[in-house]
């Protein structure tokens, strides 16, 4: 019971609160009891005084006193608790009888019949008079005479406080073993509920020491009672917390000992009390040999300078800086240079005035390298290994400023490659990169050592010539460009000849700052890709101009063919055997509403820079359909199709579907392609070329003889027809080279059974001599030039049989 201090503790309080209670309520009750025990003296006095003056009322209205003092004192004689007995009448007179003797003696004036009134029914007063003795203290019970209705006087007793007293002492007496009684069964119940309850705070105990000392697996019993249970599984729930939390912890622990970063744990006084493996394994050193190390001397360690330890100190000493970190270089005992993020934090910012805190190193070497090769990477050209347009920027930015703080020269030149689109599309990006990457050096050789040469992007380039403003001399220098292009790129067994078209601009002729600058030399090279390409041009303002007609002529194209403002027309081709019009090549045409007719030269290489090509082909393919419905008669239609078309993987799916909803025969219609869109690399357009045979279009070969591919395609080409270019037609039939080029081609179309057909004949010694070596049909201004739909069809109804004289009057191409 001694280690129970709790219960005992508890007893005493409970019997001090017990006793206490009890004796309130005793006190509290006390007044009433007193006031009971008076009532019952009063009503024994009042049955002895109604008793006496029964007795003795005849003699008291006799004025027989004898008789009076006879009956009383023997009344006195058996009732010892009487201490006396008097009779005052309302003359004067008062007779006062005792158990010693009586005394009848005369009042100096009468009795007061008011007073008599007041003191019915009756009075009982205690009165207590001095010196010691049972007789001492007493009662005095009072209550008026009244004998036959008639006022006698007062008959007074005085009734001793003994049994008064007694009754007292008893209820104290019983109070006091009552409260002792109570205390005494209540701990006693107390007692046993402790002992049941000591056990079970035991078992609490007993679970408690040994989660104290690790077991987290112990668990408390939980069928006590009440708030033991309760305190059970609590003390439960916090012993899973507490075995979760430190397997957290214990992972935790792991993690920091495996980590990568290494991690140095200090106590208030900046000492160190716990280092991981990994900054172990940076400085080469045990547990012992970090245990209780100063924060400066590990700082000395890492081989940081005094005057960053000095910014660390002053940082991180704010009270109000929680952590920080800065990057920091060390060497390792290898001489290895290591670049890391060093982290300082405090544990806890509520704990800031208790200390302690951790240092984490972070390896930051890969990204510092990374970080230096991006910087490298920012200024170099991925393909081409040269600068790129950033680069260019910044020195152009700094050319400037050195040319007009020491007044020498400089040029900027603008480099794009002339239709360099048509070897990305038909022979594919790699053969693209790779020329992209020989002409880049083949510019740097055409330059001085000193010179700058930079990729911008695509198959644009620029190069800056500083200390030159001479426009002579720059003309040899573009010129020295232009020859390096004259010698054929070789690219997977295959040779390609490419051109550059060069834009010029001088500072500070032609721009003050770099933005003027580059839009000047842009402008240029576009002139030059206008005046026909493979050469340079100095910038002027005249050439603004021509900005103006492209954006002028291109916002003019989108509109027309939102609003329908394009149109077609036909020109025949005519079988040289039949001398029949079967077939007929549909041309666009565009009547400006200011500019008038634009030639399909000008506007449709408008449209495939600006992207319009697809929307123009697809309306040109629709409208073609539209008007085989239309026509009355038998006749077939070619349709020209753009590189960009063809890529579209959309484009077979569009007018296969555009047939069937017209219902048009796909024969009806012949797909010409030029040569540098059928001819691709590894033959990456022939799978689309055969999806078109396979539906039934007829496939042409437009412009042969003008690109760069080899003859052997012919035979891996799915084609119909192969139209001779109108170059070659012109030659004939003087020119001895032309004439040998045209009669190869068509020996060769001939023996692999594809139709040829003479493009452009304007004269009868070209159509005499294109029947002669065997084409087959003619397209030409000497039969027929463009018309439009209806007229093609008044010219059919015209000719029955479809057929035309052998040689009819040329038209005039005036018109």
């Amino acid at each position: 019971m001694k280690k129970n201090t709790i219960f005992r503790h508890l007893f005493k309080r409970v019997a001090f609160i017990l006793l206490g209670i009890n004796l309130l309520f005793s006190l509290i009750l006390l007044p009433i009891y007193k006031d009971k025990l008076v009532r019952m003296i009063a009503v024994q006095g009042d049955t002895f005084a109604n008793s006496t003056i029964a007795a003795c009322g005849e003699a008291l209205y006799t004025g027989d006193f004898s008789f009076v003092i006879s009956y009383v004192s023997k009344v006195l004689q058996q009732a010892p608790e009487i201490s006396y007995v008097t009779f005052t009448s309302t003359k004067g007179q008062i007779i006062e009888l005792t158990s010693n003797g009586w005394n009848v003696n005369k009042l100096d004036s009468k009795l007061d019949l008011n007073y008599v009134a007041q003191l019915l029914p009756y009075t009982i007063e205690y009165k207590k008079k001095a010196g010691d003795g049972a007789d001492s203290n007493s009662f005095v019970f009072t209550k008026p005479i009244n004998i036959s209705g008639l006022d006698w006087g007062v008959f007074s007793l005085g009734l001793s406080d003994t049994e008064y007293e007694a009754l007292l002492y008893s209820y104290f007496r019983n109070v006091l073993i009552f409260s002792f009684l109570l205390v005494f069964i209540t701990l006693l119940l107390l007692h046993g509920s402790s002992l049941k309850l000591g056990q079970q705070l035991a078992r609490l105990r007993h679970t408690a020491n040994k989660l104290a000392k690790g077991e987290l697996s112990a668990r408390a019993p939980t069928d006590a009672i009440g708030e033991v249970s309760v305190l059970a599984s609590t003390l439960n729930g916090m012993a899973i917390s507490l075995d979760e939390n430190t397997r957290d912890l214990r992972r935790l622990a792991r993690l920091v000992e495996d980590t990568n970063d290494a991690i140095a744990i200090f106590n208030k006084d900046s000492k160190i009390t716990f280092v991981n493996a990994a900054l172990k394994k940076v400085i080469r050193q045990d547990d012992d040999y970090f245990n209780g190390m100063a924060l400066y001397t590990f700082f000395s360690h890492l081989k940081i300078g005094r005057k960053k330890q000095q910014q660390i100190s002053t940082e991180f000493s704010n009270i109000n800086q929680h952590d920080w970190s800065t990057d920091i270089t060390i060497t390792t005992s290898t001489r290895e240079l290591i670049h890391f993020t060093m982290r300082i934090e405090k544990f806890d910012i509520h704990e800031i005035e208790t200390g302690g805190f951790f240092v984490i190193l972070s390896d930051i070497t890969r990204r510092k390298q990374l970080e230096h090769d991006l910087e490298t990477l920012a200024y170099i050209d991925k393909l081409t290994k040269m600068p790129n347009r950033r680069y260019f920027m910044d020195r152009l930015t700094e050319a400037v400023e050195e040319s007009e703080a020491f007044g020498t020269g400089l040029a900027v030149l603008f480099l794009d490659l002339d239709n360099f689109k048509i070897i990305n599309d038909s022979l594919g990006h790699e053969v693209g990169d790779t020329v992209l990457s020989e002409v880049g050096w083949r510019i740097q050789e055409a330059l001085r050592s000193d010179d700058i040469v930079c990729r911008l992007g695509g198959d644009e380039f620029t190069a800056i010539i500083k200390g030159v403003n001479n426009k002579k001399a720059i003309s040899h220098v573009a010129d020295a460009i232009l020859n390096r292009f004259q010698l054929p790129f070789f690219c997977n067994d295959r040779e390609l000849r490419i051109t550059t078209s060069i834009g010029v601009v001088v500072y500070p002729d032609d721009g003050f700052n770099t933005k003027e600058l580059i839009k000047n030399a842009d402008t240029a090279m576009y002139a030059a890709k206008k005046g026909g390409k493979n050469a340079f041009r100095f910038f002027s303002e005249e050439m603004h101009q021509d900005i103006r007609d492209f954006l002028d002529i291109e916002s003019s194209l989108r509109q027309a063919i939102a609003s329908s403002g394009l149109y077609l027309v036909y020109q025949p081709f005519v079988d040289i055997e039949t001398r029949k019009i079967s077939h007929c090549e549909a041309l666009l045409r565009w009547h400006h509403p200011e500019r008038g007719l634009i030639p399909p030269g000008k506007f449709i290489p408008i449209a495939e820079q600006s992207g319009l090509i697809g929307l123009i082909g697809e309306w040109v393919f629709n409208e073609v359909c539209k008007q085989i419905k239309r026509w009355n008669f038998d006749i077939n239609v070619s349709i020209n199709v753009s590189g960009s078309e063809l890529l579209d993987k959309r484009f077979v799916e569009r007018i296969h579907n555009t047939i069937i909803e017209e219902d048009i025969a796909p024969y009806r219609i012949q797909l010409e392609f030029t040569e540098g869109v059928l001819v691709s690399e590894e033959g990456k357009n022939l799978p689309v070329l055969n999806q078109l045979k396979r539906i039934g279009f007829h496939l042409a070969l437009d412009d042969f003889g003008t690109g760069f591919s080899s003859l052997s395609y012919l035979t891996e080409l799915p084609i119909d027809v192969i139209k001779i270019d109108k170059s070659f037609i012109n030659g004939i039939p003087h020119d001895r080279k032309t004439i040998a080029v045209v009669n190869s081609i068509i020996s060769l179309a001939h023996n692999l059974e594809i139709l040829t057909v003479g493009e452009g004949a304007e004269n009868q010694s070209q159509v005499e001599w294109l029947t002669a070596h065997g084409c087959k049909s003619i397209q030409g201004y000497y039969f027929h030039k463009p018309m439009a739909a209806s007229d093609l069809e008044a010219l059919i109804n015209r000719t029955t049989v479809t057929s035309i004289d052998k040689y009819p009057k040329r038209l005039d191409n005036s018109k």
